[in-house]
Formats: structure tokens, sequence, C-alpha cells
């Protein structure tokens, strides 16, 4: 497990799973290729955060933020403000990228 400090809106701490598990990476590669194919529809920050979000919910063993539901899921993660929502997005997805490559073969 990897635990990161988040200082933005709603602060506290995210747990990680580290490693990740085949299903995991999975999940995370899924919602990287559907970010790229939001981005090429002309998706925006919302269409981003929906990409992103099950591969991010896939990775994140437990949520200790602010203001925030006990239990994560799609249909519950905040709303508003939409720069706050980006900006936790953002910040699990540079963690979880660093998870993913962490765990590649450095000989390849």
């Amino acid at each position: 497990m990897k635990t990161v400090s988040y200082d933005g809106k709603w602060k506290g701490e995210i747990i990680l799973f580290d490693p990740l598990t085949i299903q995991q990476e999975a999940d995370w590669e899924y919602a990287v290729a559907a970010f790229q194919e939001s981005e090429k529809k002309g998706g925006k920050d919302s269409a981003t955060v929906l990409a992103f979000l099950p591969g991010v919910l896939a990775c994140v063993s437990e949520w200790k933020l602010e203001g925030f539901p006990e239990r994560v899921t799609v249909q519950n993660f905040p709303r508003r403000p939409r720069s706050d929502r980006a900006n936790l997005v953002s910040f699990l997805v540079t963690e979880i990228t660093k998870i993913y490559k962490e765990e590649e073969d450095p000989n390849e």
C-alpha cells in the first residue's frame, strides 16, 4: 500500500494499492485508453474525469479525505466544484501512473 497526502479542497490521505494486481493494471490501462478516446472525440474536464474514474477507483484502497463519501463510486464522486474535482483526479492519475510505471521491467 502507498499513502499519499492531498492538500486540495478535500484535504487528507488516499491509500493506493501498491503493487497493483493484474486486474488493477488492466483497469488502469482501460481507463487510459478511455481517456485517449475521449480526447479524440473532444471531451473536456467532465469527460476526462469519467474516463479515468473506473481505473482510479480500482487502484484506491481507502479514501480519507475531509467531506468525501466513505465508499466512493462513479455515481457519488463529487461533481462540484469542477476545477477541484479535476485537480483531485489529475493528482491521482499522476500517483497511480507512478505505481504502474514502477512495476515495468527496466530492461524493456
